[in-house]
């Protein structure tokens, strides 16, 4: 069945409607006002009820044309996303983009990138794989995504720095080491060290050499809660962290070296994605947001 009312003929009530004239509608639309009025009448005609009331200089819709009128937009809203992702057609549609970003992240901003690319792509799935130490690394140089973050990434990408993350190191105020003062690293032979385990397979070591006592988890957060549970010490995000040393949960261990660490965080994509509209997007997010100041 083909429909009798164009998509044109839509765009003239909705801006009538939101304009509340016309006239306003045709100056919006850069068309005559009989033309507006005329697309108005044929859709009357063909519904067999009036959209509209003229009350003074306003159109005023009817029962029928406040029922209509969400639909209409979201016809209209789905017309245009249709001509955004035709416009960015080069040769094929991604239907699913994987991304790897590290595990020390702060997670508002990640979600804070997607938000904002599922406005633009809005049909188009996202798989994210959190990894640490080579985990992005291995995963970008096998194809398995797109798009990564991390500490160390292969030569041969498309790489920009995009942030530096800043760890301390924190233990629980029940662990002897929260009175100790001026602890050198030889002191920390006593005490369990929380460490996150390389989830590629380079099995690098994020853990201070000198420890035999550890505990290895895969997540900043398996580390965080244990180092609260007074499991061990160990290197948080500062942005994990700070809350739990405002709130007395956590304090700073004082090393007299190495007491905080800064990770520089690269990007990078495959060159020969580079012509990927979807890609590209998610690029640019990250870099845009990456000096916003998410916690």
């Amino acid at each position: 069945m083909s429909t009798r009312i164009t998509l044109e003929m839509w765009r003239a009530f909705i801006s009538v409607a939101e304009e509340g004239s016309s006239v306003k509608a045709a100056g919006k639309l850069h068309k005559s006002q009989s033309a507006i009025c005329h697309s108005i009448k044929k859709m009357e005609s063909i519904l067999g009820n009036a959209l509209f009331t003229i009350e003074g200089r306003r159109s005023v819709l009817t029962e029928l044309g406040c029922s209509v009128l969400p639909k209409a937009q979201g016809l209209q809203n789905n017309a245009i996303q249709i001509e955004m992702l035709a416009s960015k057609y080069q040769g094929h549609l991604i239907n699913e983009i994987n991304i790897a970003v590290d595990v020390l992240l702060p997670h508002p901003f990640i979600c804070e990138v997607i938000e904002r690319f599922n406005v633009v792509f809005p049909n188009v799935s996202l798989r994210v794989y959190e990894t640490s130490l080579s985990g992005a690394s291995a995963l970008l140089s096998t194809g398995t995504v797109s798009l990564a973050i991390a500490s160390n990434l292969p030569k041969n990408v498309i790489l920009e720095s995009l942030m530096e993350i800043k760890m301390v190191c924190v233990c629980s105020p029940e662990s002897p080491l929260s009175t100790q003062t001026e602890v050198q690293q030889d002191d920390l032979k006593a005490y369990r060290h929380l460490i996150i385990r390389d989830s590629g397979n380079q099995d690098f070591d994020s853990g201070w050499l000198g420890s035999h006592n550890r505990l290895t988890v895969s997540s900043t957060l398996m580390a965080e809660h244990s180092i609260l549970k007074n499991l061990g010490f160990g290197w948080l995000p500062e942005h994990l962290a700070q809350p739990h040393l405002d709130q007395g949960a956590l304090v700073t261990v004082d090393l007299t070296k190495g007491a905080s660490r800064t990770v520089t965080m690269q990007m990078g994509m495959n060159a020969d994605l580079a012509h990927s509209a979807e890609i590209n997007t998610l690029f640019e997010l990250f870099s845009a947001l990456k000096n916003v100041g998410f916690t």
